[in-house]
């Protein structure tokens, strides 16, 4: 039985990733973004002690870094001069700006290795498949492609490895073949497997009428309590993009970074939203602590 976070109803769930990211993309101040990226960190530990985390952790390290670099070679507004290189003026808005694009796009992937631990496919056919089940199953596919294809290479490098067949020795040109191979290897895979899966999909007469449920999902009282709590936050979290309480002017003059009046009551609002699971599922462990000591 879940417990938790996950426990909740699928549509509560879902709105949490959408509130999440939205807000990610709105509240474009460096204070707010470095808070939510390492809430979802912790979001991320709680749930499953960072592993999904971990076989992403290079990328989304690399895309942080390759933005926080190069935006303030491309953009040249600004006020403020740093130093100059090469006869091109770097500013400090730019490098501002630049660190607010990578810790909004590291907060949306650090979020999204989340993503298929709690919205499971059960869940998400749940949710859509009974209006638009040719959709849902796509999405739903698309969301497993990049993890499946990481297993999959993973399984076909331990097998190739086992023949002598390797992409870490050998002369860059065998590298390249050797890769090339198992690219070929991986494709053959995954369109037959695809093929047999639609086709079972076909005898089943997947999308042809009303989609049965294997498991249904109870609306209950502490759904109600999530939603209320879910939506006042999140309307914190609007209002304060509205007002412009949680944005930093970069032009046509920088304002200070430092968050005055209502800006910490709206960073607050801003860290319980993205910190929901960490609450619930932190309840769950005191309960099973106490429950340990009394037994």
């Amino acid at each position: 039985m879940l417990r938790g976070f996950r426990s909740f109803h699928p549509f509560v769930l879902l709105l949490y990733y959408i509130a999440v990211i939205a807000g990610l993309m709105l509240n474009q101040h460096p204070i707010f973004l470095t808070a939510a990226f390492l809430s979802i960190i912790f979001v991320n530990l709680i749930l499953d002690k960072g592993i999904e985390l971990n076989k992403w952790k290079y990328m989304i390290i690399f895309l942080g870094l390759f933005v926080f670099v190069f935006t303030p070679v491309f953009n040249q507004q600004g006020n403020i001069v740093l130093f100059e290189l090469f006869s091109r003026a770097f500013y400090l808005e730019a490098v501002i700006q630049g660190a607010m694009i990578a810790l909004t796009l590291s907060g949306i992937l650090a979020l999204f290795t989340t993503f298929n631990i709690v919205m499971t496919p059960d869940k998400f056919l749940y949710l859509f498949s009974k209006f638009f089940p040719k959709w849902a199953l796509i999405l739903m596919l698309a969301l497993r492609f990049m993890p499946l294809f990481r297993k999959r290479l993973a399984d076909i490098q331990d097998v190739q490895e086992m023949k002598g067949v390797s992409m870490n020795d050998g002369k860059l040109r065998d590298k390249a073949q050797n890769g090339m191979l198992f690219l070929q290897i991986l494709l053959t895979y995954s369109l037959e497997e695809a093929m047999q899966t639609a086709d079972s999909m076909s005898a089943r007469g997947y999308g042809l009428q009303k989609r049965s449920q294997y498991k249904a999902y109870r609306w209950k009282s502490r759904d109600w309590s999530m939603l209320i709590l879910l939506f006042f936050l999140s309307l914190s979290t609007l209002i304060g993009w509205q007002s412009n309480k949680t944005i930093l002017t970069l032009t046509p003059e920088l304002e200070s970074i430092l968050l005055q009046g209502y800006s910490w009551f709206y960073l607050l609002g801003w860290v319980l939203l993205i910190s929901l699971p960490i609450w619930t599922e932190g309840k769950e462990v005191i309960k099973w602590n106490f429950y340990q000591r009394e037994i």
